[in-house]
């Protein structure tokens, strides 16, 4: 009994031993997790002083450095994790839900779809208006600006949506009225949305894999082809042919075909989804290189090395037109010189601007309004319309502004303008370089709080067939305008 006893405090003493080896030497291998954190590092003594004890700061950064860097810490609970799923269905990777026959989806694909995300027609009318302006002006020198819309999960696989999201109630989207103007505008367009849709009866493999957020590796290569095509037709150049010499059957997902897989950070990977992968071979570049810029979203990530450096020989990938490929996971990412942004786009050959359902809120990340003003500096938007566009691009942001519509059950459209008006407002007497624009914002602003006047400027509107805003900035401009004569 005595030696029992000895043997259970030896093993009690080992188990608790165990994870201070472990965090020292690394005895065993551990794999680390997968997703998007910044980890606290190991914590270090000289970080101590009287002040950050009494304060318990110290005491607070040493617990939370510890308890993200345990022995085993990421085993543990990748065993947590498995246990979770395989017992109750639940995933501990924010943003991410399994949905109907085992598909997996990005949630904000989901809301895209469903047309909670819809930024309405005013903000998508004036973004695809500058859109075209800047195709005309690079059409001059013989530039092709393509739009390409990229296919999104949701819209590929809505069968599959869980029912708690009522798809019944599902309104227009801003991949529906984008894709709508696009072709009432006459834009250079490539919906490769719409195409994957037709093609998902048809096509011999899948093109969305059941564990990845993007198209398949065997959807990209469906994908290349089509832009290579459209490409050679707009350049009027010939670009390298290639071909699928064979195809990779596996039994399990690879690479970013499994990326939503990697990221639930299970302990054993998940039941096995079969996955093809074509092996390509390209012949030379008979025309030489076509120096291409591509603005796009991760998407492109699975093309740019297998198929854009091929078929364009030179290329510069913006990914999300705020850094450079192959530099936007560095700290920091290395950023676009766009400085002179004319005679730098007049510098390529074809534009391709690619942008994926589930991003289509952030209008183009900005590009539009950047390529517009390249070719027209006489125009400077007003701070207004940057807060605008940053609540659109800042995921968060975007997403608080989501969340705040749905509470007051006002638009999304109006909510973010007004987010924007408040921020504008507060921080006007702080604007540098204002521009008279700024100004008659100002003075919209203001005068909005006077019901009388709202109440004047909705029955104009609606004498004038016009929108309510367009006469509150008229109204504005009038207001202005004799403020100015007075003084």
């Amino acid at each position: 009994m005595p030696n029992f006893k000895s043997f259970l405090l030896i093993l009690v003493l080992v188990i608790l031993a165990l994870p201070v080896a472990q965090l020292r030497y690394s005895i065993f291998p551990e794999d680390p997790l997968k997703g998007y954190f910044t980890q606290s590092p190991l914590p270090d003594l000289k970080y101590f002083t009287w002040d950050r004890w009494f304060s318990q700061e110290f005491q607070q950064v040493v617990t939370k450095g510890l308890n993200e860097n345990t022995g085993f810490g990421n085993t543990t609970i990748r065993i947590r994790n498995q246990y979770d799923y395989t017992f109750f269905g639940i995933t501990h990777s924010q943003g991410f839900l399994q949905g109907k026959d085992r598909c997996f989806y990005e949630e904000d694909y989901i809301h895209e779809y469903t047309g909670k995300y819809f930024i309405g027609r005013r903000t998508i009318n004036e973004k695809l208006a500058r859109l075209n302006n800047v195709m005309d002006s690079l059409r001059t020198y013989n530039i092709p600006l393509i739009l390409v819309f990229e296919p999104g999960k949701a819209s590929f696989f809505p069968e599959n949506i869980p029912d708690s999201f009522n798809l019944k109630r599902k309104t227009i989207s801003n991949y529906d009225y984008f894709s709508k103007r696009s072709g009432e505008l006459g834009l250079s367009c490539i919906d490769l949305n719409r195409y994957f849709i037709r093609m998902k009866d048809t096509s011999k493999y899948p093109l969305f894999p059941r564990y990845g957020m993007h198209w398949s590796l065997y959807g990209a290569h469906i994908a290349a082809d089509t832009l290579s095509r459209y490409v050679e037709t707009a350049t009027g150049s010939q670009l390298p042919d290639f071909k699928i010499e064979s195809l990779l059957h596996s039994p399990n997902s690879l690479g970013t075909d499994y990326d939503i897989g990697e990221l639930l950070n299970l302990f054993w990977p998940m039941t096995s989804s079969p996955g093809v992968y074509p092996q390509v071979s390209f012949n030379k570049i008979p025309d030489g290189n076509l120096p291409a810029l591509v603005v796009a979203d991760s998407y492109y990530i699975n093309l740019v090395e297998t198929y854009g450096k091929k078929m364009f020989g030179k290329q510069d990938y913006w990914y999300y037109n705020s850094s450079v490929y192959p530099h936007q996971n560095e700290t920091p990412s290395v950023k676009p010189d766009k400085s002179d942004l004319r005679e730098k786009l007049k510098n390529y050959k074809v534009i391709l601007l690619m942008v994926s359902e589930i991003n289509l809120h952030c209008c183009f990340w900005g590009f539009a309004d950047e390529a517009y003003m390249a070719f027209h500096p006489e125009i400077r938007d007003s701070q207004l319309k940057k807060i605008e566009n940053s609540i659109h691009s800042d995921r968060e942001w975007f997403r608080f502004m989501v969340k705040k519509a749905q509470d007051t059950k006002k638009p999304l459209d109006q909510v973010i303008r007004a987010d924007a008006d408040y921020a504008f407002l507060s921080n006007f007497q702080n604007i540098e370089g204002k521009v008279y624009e700024d100004t008659i914002q100002y003075f919209r602003i203001n005068l909005s709080y006077n019901a009388d006047w709202i109440a004047g400027v909705t029955k104009k509107a609606h004498e004038r067939n016009i929108p309510v805003e367009s006469m509150m900035l008229i109204e504005a401009k009038q207001s202005y305008d004799q403020s100015k004569k007075k003084q």
